[in-house]
C-alpha cells in the first residue's frame, strides 16, 4: 500500500486544475473522434450505394450484350 502524501491546499488547488484542462482537452479529442467517424460512416455508405450502382449497371450492360449478342 502507498503511504499519503502530504500536500498542501495550493498543491492540490494546482493539480486539480491541471487535471480538468486534461479532461477538457480530451472532450475535445473524443468530439472530434467522433466526428472522424461519422464523416467516415457516411463515405462507407456513399462508396457501397456506388457500388451497387456500378454493379447494377454492369449486369444490365451484360444482360444486353447477351440477348443482343452480335446484333450491336
Amino acid at each position: 500500500m502507498t503511504e499519503p502524501t502530504d500536500m498542501s491546499t495550493e498543491a492540490l488547488s494546482r493539480e486539480v486544475h491541471h487535471l480538468r484542462r486534461e479532461v477538457t482537452e480530451l472532450s475535445n479529442n473524443v468530439r472530434d473522434l467522433v466526428e472522424a467517424w461519422r464523416t467516415a460512416r457516411g463515405v462507407v455508405r456513399f462508396v457501397k450505394v456506388l457500388g451497387g450502382a456500378a454493379t447494377g449497371a454492369m449486369a444490365i450492360w451484360a444482360l444486353v450484350k447477351l440477348t443482343l449478342g452480335s446484333k450491336l
